[in-house]
């Protein structure tokens, strides 16, 4: 039995509803998703929502007159406010439930590892943040490929989404199949194949999985967006508003961060605790300053923003990776490098987050670890934004492989200055004078007088000054063909 203290007097729980009251006060004032409750007070144990509904019944009598005080907030969870004042409007995240596997071997032993496929998908999409993810407990009530329940699935257990899947075997060689289900509409949005060929399948599931949720993340983000974009950004709770921020920051065309910062700041007006709405807010903010023109009173400002986030926030990964981002322009690579192996710790699958270890780097002259960084997070997710190819570049100049960066950066669609200046630099050290005077034409006829060697020895972030000196020694030999 546990106890809690009402004027005075010691009222009795049941060990599970003490369990659960103690987990709802350690997340004071959050919404606690239902899975997340069941998988802490029901570690292991297969038990219904039943159980949950009852045990919150259970402290809510024991709580008489404060009983308010443990809001449902519909479809969502539960959460313990401490005071009875009316709360800010909740983000409306989907609701998602990751439907048992199919095991299309006929192979009871590898029952096990159809089961994982499918947990290790439920973990990945949680740690995200963006969703409600339903835990095994509820979704594997339903097994893949039955669409006449689809329905039902959805009202039983308060899913807008259904992921299902199956795996199927040839000798050793696998090929697991996953499918995303709009429950509401029973329909299909999208669906994958991913194979594992002549190898154990164990050496390949982690990575199938993380493939798997980071291609899940971007159907769920982009079907968000369909649905949010009919209303007035006025109407829109806080998740809908950041999920629309997040398509403008997350750049696949032309970056306009400008279009985004009103969206996140009416997010975080509508609900101040939002943790991820901050870090992005923190983010954009970084983005519009164009990074490396950020002066260091606004760089501090930024990280103490994306601080408070990772604060209200604290199983994201978004706000260490905003943090390590600020940090490496701050000149502060050992933090930053600690940042983004927490931000990897709370969400491995975040192609992103691996991406930016790449760049970190490269800028720590590590540039053979940041290409293997940058080709994992491109196999994370195949369909990734110009950026990456950036990255890519200063790495591979870094390394002394300079036609491998100038084909990388070829392979931007939009270009700009910097992206020219770096060209001709590349084609500078390959001794391309006629491909380097064309690139270098490009710069000045933007910025007659553009300051080349002053931005890479002022503004680029290298940790090492041999790095600098490396990147100026190719602009001080793009100018030299320029004049001659």
């Amino acid at each position: 039995m546990g106890t809690l203290s009402r004027d005075g007097a010691a009222i009795y729980l049941r060990p599970k509803a003490h369990s659960l009251l103690v987990h709802l006060a350690r997340n004071l004032g959050r919404v606690v998703p239902k899975s997340e409750l069941m998988d802490a007070v029901w570690p292991g144990i297969y038990v219904t929502e039943d159980s949950l509904t009852q045990s919150i019944r259970e402290i809510r009598k024991a709580l008489g007159d404060a009983a308010d005080t443990v809001r449902t907030v519909s479809r969502r969870g539960y959460m313990l406010t401490g005071r009875l004042e009316p709360e800010a409007e909740p983000a409306s995240q989907p609701v998602v439930a990751i439907l048992r596997f199919r095991n299309d071997s006929g192979d009871v032993a590898r029952e096990p590892i159809v089961d994982g496929f499918a947990e290790d998908i439920i973990t990945g999409l949680a740690h995200y943040g963006s969703v409600v993810v339903l835990a095994r407990n509820s979704s594997f009530q339903f097994p893949s490929f039955e669409p006449a329940a689809w329905s039902d699935v959805a009202s039983r257990i308060g899913a807008d989404y259904l992921v299902e899947g199956s795996v199927r075997w040839s000798g050793i060689d696998a090929q697991v199949s996953v499918n995303l289900i709009d429950a509401k509409a029973q329909r299909q949005l999208w669906g994958e194949r991913y194979e594992a060929h002549d190898i154990e399948l164990f050496a390949v599931q982690r990575q199938i999985g993380e493939q798997i949720v980071n291609r899940l993340v971007s159907r769920l983000d982009e079907d968000s967006i369909r649905r949010s974009s009919v209303k007035p950004a006025q109407t829109l709770a806080a998740y809908e508003l950041v999920t629309r921020a997040l398509v403008i920051l997350r750049g696949y065309e032309h970056v306009q961060p400008e279009k985004a910062l009103p969206l996140l700041e009416l997010a975080v007006e509508k609900e101040p605790s939002y943790g991820i709405a901050l870090s992005y807010l923190a983010l954009c903010r970084f983005m519009i300053g164009r990074y490396t023109t950020t002066d260091r009173e606004k760089l501090e400002a930024l990280l103490d923003l994306a601080t408070r986030a990772a604060t209200l926030s604290p199983g994201s990964a978004v706000a260490p990776r905003v943090m390590a981002l600020v940090r490496i322009y701050l000149r502060q690579h050992a933090a930053a490098e600690s940042d983004l192996r927490l931000a990897l710790s709370l969400n491995r699958s975040d192609a992103d987050s691996v991406e930016q270890m790449g760049y970190l780097l490269a800028m720590r002259g590590r540039p053979q670890e940041a290409i293997e960084w940058i080709d994992r997070a491109v196999r994370l997710n195949p369909i990734f934004p110009p950026w990456y190819h950036y990255d890519r570049a200063l790495a591979q100049y870094g390394l002394g492989d300079y036609q491998a960066a100038a084909h990388t950066l070829e392979r931007v669609p939009q270009r700009g200055i910097w992206h020219d200046a770096r060209l001709a630099a590349c084609y500078a050290q390959l001794g391309d004078a006629d491909a380097c005077r064309r690139n270098l034409a490009k710069v000045h006829a933007a910025i007659p007088e553009y300051p080349l060697i002053w931005i890479a020895r002022e503004q680029m972030p290298y940790e090492h000054a041999e790095d600098i000196e490396h990147l100026v020694e190719g602009f001080t030999l793009a100018m030299e063909f320029a004049k001659g």
